[in-house]
């Protein structure tokens, strides 16, 4: 080796060796010529390795319980040539939810949907007829971007109710399941919803928008909620379905799903597809638990308002609400039947608000249909429950001093309703019947001749 080659080595040797460069992935992007950058220390590296394993982690939620195999789980739905996803059930003409039978339904009178939902519309229900329908969803806000990844919808044919429910399998076949959805709701000759005035069917019609399905003609709507919050919001903590099963129908579900977690599931399907199937079936059986529901709470509803043999638990608060919902109606009548014998049942009770609430009811039915004697006399039943009641007392005042008319009673009452309107009022009202008081001549004894 020549003495050329030999100094050449040694100025290789000596230079300082440049730091590995990163691995490339092809194709190489082109760069230009970067300085040398020294390498950054180790504790960096565990930090950028921590926050790729948290990455990992959150994008890779675990399951809220230990996963069954999927060859355990009953798997309810089975894929069609136009590309939806359907589980099929049917309850017999014996079954029940809770206590109340589900043909029960079917004894419903068009007359008596009108009244519950104060809808003249729905005069011509006939369960018969008419669609069960729930949807579970994405969200709860229910905006453009929520979607409706679960339809159930129940219907009867003879006593037998049919339930069919169609899952989102693929978001890409929305438009397929939509189309059922809508033929359903078109041959319907009425709609049973919780709910569904507000929620439920305007999802379904920015949906039908938004894939380009049509629209189809809703029929009348008796929406669940409304009815249930007139008739038994004084009683249930809370009005969804759920309590009313247990304080109504006398149903308790054993292992439901929370509805806050539903949405969370059905991502979790979408991700692992039927790996993840165990996530969906409790939200399968959640849904088939509320259309059971509505339909057992129908006929529930519509036997409380008939007068008729009832299976439900009913209370006098819920008969007051019934009482007040019928006068909303219109048939100042059955309200007034309905307010007797809620305060016949309060008062049987020892629930002495309830029996002054609805002898109040009675007293505000007389006044709207100018019976004073009869408002009188239901309020002064209201002040035998409630004697102190301020709001009673006012009532009187007002009855006794403008159609009785009878000062001296109307001024015993005024003094006993001082809390039942603004001061100012109060003392020119006690003015003013003390007036009248002073001034009302005594009676003279007329005799013949003098």
């Amino acid at each position: 080796m020549d003495l050329r080659r030999k100094l050449a080595r040694l100025r290789d040797a000596a230079a300082p060796a440049a730091p590995d460069a990163p691995p490339v992935v092809e194709p190489a992007p082109i760069v230009e010529p970067a300085p040398v950058v020294a390498a950054a220390p180790p504790e960096d590296d565990l930090r950028a390795r921590l926050k790729a394993v948290a990455a990992r982690t959150k994008r890779k939620p675990a399951p809220d319980a230990p996963a069954a195999p999927v060859a355990q789980c009953a798997w309810p739905f089975t894929a069609h040539a136009d590309d939806t996803h359907r589980a099929l059930r049917t309850y017999d003409d014996d079954a029940r939810h809770g206590r109340v039978a589900l043909r029960r339904a079917l004894d419903v009178a068009g007359a008596h949907a009108a009244t519950l939902a104060l809808d003249p519309a729905l005069a011509g229900f006939d369960a018969g007829r008419a669609l069960f329908l729930d949807t579970e969803t994405t969200g709860l806000s229910g905006g453009t971007g929520t979607l409706a990844f679960l339809v159930g919808m129940a219907w009867f044919e003879g006593a037998t109710l049919h339930l069919e429910q169609l899952l989102l399998a693929d978001v890409e076949h929305e438009a397929p399941m939509l189309a059922r959805v809508a033929a359903r709701i078109a041959a319907a000759g009425a709609l049973v919803t919780y709910n569904g005035r507000t929620f439920d069917l305007p999802l379904l019609r920015s949906r039908f928008v938004m894939a380009r399905v049509g629209q189809p003609v809703e029929p009348p709507h008796l929406d669940l909620l409304h009815v249930a919050r007139r008739i038994y919001g004084a009683r249930v903590e809370r009005c969804n379905l759920t309590t009313l099963e247990r304080d109504v129908l006398g149903f308790a579900r054993v292992g439901d799903i929370d509805g806050a977690d539903i949405p969370e599931r059905y991502q979790r399907f979408l991700r692992e597809g039927d790996a993840a199937r165990e996530a969906i079936v409790p939200v399968v059986e959640h849904n088939a638990w509320d259309l059971a529901a509505l339909a057992a709470l129908t006929g529930e509803l519509g036997a409380r308002l008939a007068r008729t043999e009832a299976e439900g638990r009913f209370e006098a608060n819920d008969l007051v609400g019934l009482a007040r919902t019928t006068q909303r109606a219109g048939d100042a009548d059955l309200a007034v039947l309905l307010a007797t014998e809620a305060a016949a049942m309060g008062a049987a009770r020892g629930e002495s608000h309830v029996a002054r609430d609805a002898h109040v009811l009675a007293a505000k039915i007389h006044k709207r249909t100018r019976d004073p004697e009869a408002m009188r006399a239901r309020l002064l039943d209201a002040l035998a429950h409630a004697p102190d009641d301020p709001a009673v007392h006012l009532e009187l005042a007002k009855s006794y001093e403008r159609t009785a008319p009878d000062a001296a009673r109307a001024l015993a009452h005024a003094l006993r309703a001082a809390d039942a309107e603004e001061p100012e009022l109060h003392a020119r009202r006690i003015a003013r019947l003390r007036r009248k008081v002073r001034l009302r001549k005594p009676e003279q004894l007329r005799l013949p001749g003098v």
